[in-house]
């Protein structure tokens, strides 16, 4: 029998028990005594499992993401808990025009020349399930979060870690949201990836926060080296992870829902040669966040991010080797500044009823040696419309369109339909 399971019917059993020495108390003169044994006994097992109803408009995409929703809960009466939580999401996804990922809506993934043939797929790869510890530790509390979800790099549905973090007090340490990035900036989308120019990763690090201020904290984080740089094929040439990304940010909050965050980002890149000399070039970034929230409860979301050799940071094109690169005849690595800019507007029609529009750009200052089919820039727009027929579910429609353009100025673009459900538990 599972362990939800079983403290309920103990819980069952303890309330008939209770039920029949209150029968008993004129007829045993001990019974009084048992009976506040029983109900003792109850208090201390209802501390053991509960439900966090979630608020209204708690389904939201950044509140997901940032992990502010109820789930299971099993605890004691020392203050020691555990939540369990997540959802199961099916998304009905349908491509006018041609793109390699049909999972998630990727600008940069249009394939041009584009041939404009649609195509639809089915998918649960948005689930996701999480564990969250919260034990008490002398005057602060050791927080553990475990998070996996099934979208996997390799197109199966295996589960992938998404989070595996701890933090106690001011330090935090594992795998989390970078600390370039504003999780609270996510717009609330049904696409999975998002807009195109979100800074948006996670980030083996260590972390340490300040507050300096009531309502001001500056965090200072060493992240794990994730330069994502492009060498010359073939050539002895290898990309080295060697130091760490080195984040500073301060944020500010204000009011309900209203926030800015300023964060700045030393990511360094470093390559060896084939004959074992490892040099270096300095990648950095800065990245400019905010949430403002209106009367009505509407939400503004913005981002401004700039840098040279942060392309890995960014959505639609990490990973592509477009932090730096190598110029053989100058026999140097060249860092390629990026821009990206996203504002994206919630408005909430009633509790249960919301939609957002937005619009991304992403732009990258290309090298004259580069390849003439590479990323040069893109366009990420949406529009959504989502029911919230209770606090843990969620359905909606979305049209989504993407504009890629190349180096060589070749271009094409996609819209996309998706239909969503999502369940949480």
């Amino acid at each position: 029998m599972r362990p939800i399971f079983r403290l309920a019917a103990r819980c069952a059993l303890l309330a008939a028990g209770t039920l029949a020495v209150t029968h008993a108390r004129g007829q045993d003169p001990n019974s009084q005594a048992r009976l506040d044994s029983l109900e003792a006994r109850m208090r201390r097992l209802e501390l053991r499992i509960n439900r966090i109803d979630p608020d209204p408009r708690s389904q939201t995409r950044s509140a997901i993401e940032s992990g502010r929703f109820g789930g299971f809960v099993l605890a004691d009466n020392k203050g020691v808990s555990l939540e369990i939580g997540g959802f199961v999401q099916f998304d009905a996804i349908h491509d006018f025009h041609r793109t390699s990922n049909h999972d998630a809506f990727q600008p940069s993934s249009i394939l041009i020349p584009n041939d404009h043939k649609t195509s639809t797929s089915y998918s649960i790869r948005q689930t996701r399930f999480n564990f969250i510890g919260t034990i008490p530790i002398g005057k602060n509390s050791l927080k553990t979060i475990l998070e996996f979800d099934l979208f996997n790099p390799d197109g199966s549905s295996v589960p992938r870690l998404r989070h595996a973090w701890g933090e106690y007090g001011r330090f935090g340490a594992g795998q989390y949201w970078s600390n370039f990035m504003d999780i609270d900036v996510f717009p609330n989308t049904l696409d999975y990836y998002g807009p195109n120019s979100m800074v948006f990763t996670r980030q083996v690090q260590v972390r340490y926060t300040q507050p300096v201020g009531e309502h001001t904290k500056i965090a200072v984080s060493l992240e794990k080296p994730s330069g994502n740089i492009t060498l010359p094929a073939d050539s002895g040439y290898a990309s080295l992870q060697q130091l760490p990304d080195a984040v500073l940010s301060i944020r500010h909050d204000w009011g309900t829902g209203n926030h800015i965050k300023l964060a700045g980002a030393f990511h360094p890149l470093t390559y060896e040669t084939p004959a074992l000399d490892r040099k270096s070039a300095p990648g950095w970034g800065v990245n400019l966040t905010g949430a403002f929230q209106l009367p009505n409860k509407d939400n503004f979301v913005y981002q401004a991010a700039y840098g040279e050799g942060i392309a890995n940071y960014l959505n639609d094109i990490g990973g592509n080797g477009y932090d730096a690169i190598y110029h053989s005849p100058e026999k140097k690595l060249n860092t390629v500044p990026a821009l990206g800019l996203m504002g994206f507007y919630d408005h909430w029609w009633s509790d249960k009823w919301s939609s957002t529009v937005g619009w991304a750009y992403l732009t990258l200052k290309p090298k004259a040696y580069q390849p003439p089919a590479d990323f040069n820039w893109s366009h990420y727009g949406v529009g959504n419309l989502l029911w919230y027929p209770n606090g843990f579910m969620k359905v909606g429609i979305e049209y989504l369109y993407g504009y890629r353009n190349n180096i060589d100025s070749m271009n094409a673009d996609n819209h996309r339909l998706q239909l969503s459900a999502m369940f949480k538990f």
